[in-house]
């Protein structure tokens, strides 16, 4: 990462120099027009019938505007060239830093067997979901990240209330409530993860207004955060836990049509179950080892 922000300063301080260096040549081609120009009024008020020197002056003159206007063309192209340039390497260092980020969550979830590949499970649902409901394919990607990164705030909770078996006390639930905004603290310095913000801090709230950390309802939750929840809440029945096994088919079902319209978005709901009836893919990713990229 270090080395493509290296990369990203040295094109913009280079975009930069070049700006300078031709604004700089084209100031003195200006003046030097200007000059001639002035060599011609004087000449003209000192020799009136002299057409030579006019003629060879406006030639000097025309060649020089000539000059300016192919510079601008080739500034042009080259500016146009060094843009796209940077804008590769700016999206090269932005998935370098998502990568570093998923890499965080996936490292510690791989401390617990019972929530290894997680966050890659909800990736994979909520794009599923975003494609099912027709979104666009920025909106597709964008939930997708936002789902990567849902849990990164855990990373920041003791372990011994993550793998804690017992229930936990109220003290350690207001703690456990307090990763998304963990979360976000940590992706602070990320200033183009503005959505994927938004849908981690309100992955939790719940349709009636139950849910944490703002107590949400309805629509005013991010569409995205009511996609993760979802996929998020399927998951964790889907999976063994220390204090349980997964649950069974009919069970995640059931369970899944009990809490639409109230922690669940309904609509989003609605059409997971259809996913989950037609891809049998969907059931079986809790037992897949394939990495899930995560892409721009």
């Amino acid at each position: 990462m270090t080395n493509l922000k290296k990369i990203y300063t040295k094109k913009l301080g280079k975009l930069n120099r070049t700006l300078f260096m031709k604004n700089k040549y084209k100031s003195l081609t200006l003046v030097f027009i200007f000059s001639l120009t002035c060599i011609h009024l004087f000449s003209m008020a000192v020799f009136p019938n002299s057409f030579l020197t006019s003629e060879i002056i406006l030639i000097v003159v025309l060649g020089l505007m000539f000059f300016i206007w192919i510079q601008e063309l080739k500034d042009k192209r080259r500016l146009q060239h060094l843009n796209k340039n940077l804008m590769t390497a700016q999206t090269k260092l932005e998935q370098a830093e998502v990568d570093m980020m998923a890499t965080l969550i996936l490292t510690a979830e791989a401390k617990d067997p019972y929530t290894h590949g997680h966050s890659q499970r909800v990736a994979k649902y909520t794009l599923a979901i975003s494609k099912a409901m027709g979104l666009s394919t920025e909106d597709q990607k964008l939930f997708e990240r936002s789902a990567i990164l849902h849990d990164l705030g855990k990373i920041a909770i003791d372990d011994n209330i993550l793998r804690k078996t017992e229930r936990l006390n109220p003290a350690e639930r207001k703690i456990m409530k307090e990763h998304p905004q963990k979360g976000i603290d940590i992706l602070k310095p990320l200033k183009f993860l503005n959505q994927e913000k938004k849908n981690i801090f309100h992955h939790h709230e719940m349709m009636d207004g139950g849910g944490y950390p703002k107590g949400l309802k309805g629509n005013t939750i991010p569409l995205g955060a009511q996609i993760i929840a979802v996929a998020d809440t399927f998951d964790a029945m889907n999976t063994s836990r220390s204090y349980r096994k997964a649950l069974p088919k009919e069970m995640i079902i059931k369970e899944l049509k009990e809490i639409s319209g109230t922690q669940l978005s309904q609509k989003v709901t609605k059409i997971f179950l259809q996913l989950l009836e037609t891809k049998l893919d969907v059931w079986n990713a809790v037992h897949e080892n394939t990495k899930h990229k995560i892409t721009l």
